[in-house]
């Protein structure tokens, strides 16, 4: 572990909207983290909220700003780093829980392991009903591990970058609804960039209800476009990405991720986890069918 006269100074950037539910309860595991004070920012960046959100943040020591110029919370993010001064960024989201290890952790891989960029742990908290739908959203999404091992990219719901990074590839692609963390953090391993993993920096994330996980997959479909026009798939591979998003999930493909990545309890719910599956891919699909149409109309109209 580094010595404190070692230590960086960090800046925590939390995109923000409608988030006055779970605002407050970030903020506080934010201030109570085991990180000297004097090192730390906290930059909470409001992307036009209509409820009380700003009106909470302003109850905290934070720093408030705002981005009302695009609707997107990679925007936010933008925002947030360009007005941060730490010589490391820490990404959260609104919705999220740091533990009191979660800097000190994060940046302890990053300098002692000479990376440029660190994936913490996402863990995963249920509601009393433990709903296949949470079940399915705990072993698929901000699985950051199998992320960084199997795709060399990250998620900025828990993530750590050298501030310096973003002078040299840019900033997060603001113009996508989802994925846009995926593609900025492959862009820079593709430039050869080192991302590691950090088992001890934790943050928990409330498990989804269906809606929204349907909800959510349903941005992720969207933003699957960008990814993919990005890695420039030929247009007979594109096409058959689209249509196996309308297939069923495989039961055993399912039973396959329950034994690698969830618990034997699971197996008592795989069908209803299956039948969820199947569900979030029609979402998923939906999403990039108008993602591509939407655009399509937006040539024509030009």
């Amino acid at each position: 572990m580094l010595k404190i006269d070692a230590l960086p100074t960090v800046s925590v950037i939390v995109p923000a909207y409608n988030a006055e539910r779970d605002i407050a309860k970030l903020i506080g595991s934010l201030l109570d983290l085991d990180y000297p004070k004097e090192l730390l920012e906290i930059i909470i960046v409001d992307n036009n909220s209509n409820d009380r959100t700003k009106e909470t943040v302003n109850q905290y020591p934070v720093k408030l700003l705002e981005e009302k110029n695009i609707q997107s919370s990679y925007a936010a993010r933008n925002k947030g780093i360009r007005n941060a001064k730490g010589e490391i960024i820490a990404f959260i989201d609104s919705d999220c829980v740091a533990t009191p290890q979660w800097i000190k952790e994060g940046v302890n891989i990053l300098v002692s392991e000479s990376a440029d960029l660190v994936g913490g742990k996402v863990e995963f908290v249920y509601s009393k009903e433990n709903t296949a739908a949470e079940l399915f959203d705990s072993i698929t999404n901000m699985q950051i591990e199998f992320n960084i091992e199997e795709s060399a990219v990250a998620k900025t719901a828990n993530l750590f970058v050298k501030l310096s990074l973003f002078d040299k590839i840019g900033m997060f692609p603001y113009w996508v609804k989802s994925g846009g963390d995926v593609q900025w953090t492959g862009k820079a391993t593709k430039n050869g960039f080192s991302l590691l993993y950090a088992p001890r920096a934790i943050v928990k994330h409330p498990a989804r209800s269906l809606r929204a996980l349907l909800k959510k997959q349903y941005r992720v479909g969207r933003g699957q476009v960008h990814i993919w026009i990005g890695e420039r798939r030929s247009s007979l591979k594109f096409i058959y990405s689209v249509f196996r998003m309308f297939l069923p999930s495989r039961l055993s493909s399912i039973k396959k991720i329950i034994y690698q990545r969830g618990t034997t309890e699971m197996n008592e719910k795989v069908l209803s986890i299956w039948y969820v599956s199947c569900l979030c891919n029609l979402s998923m699909g939906l999403g990039i069918l108008m993602e591509i149409f939407g655009g399509l109309k937006q040539r024509n109209l030009k």
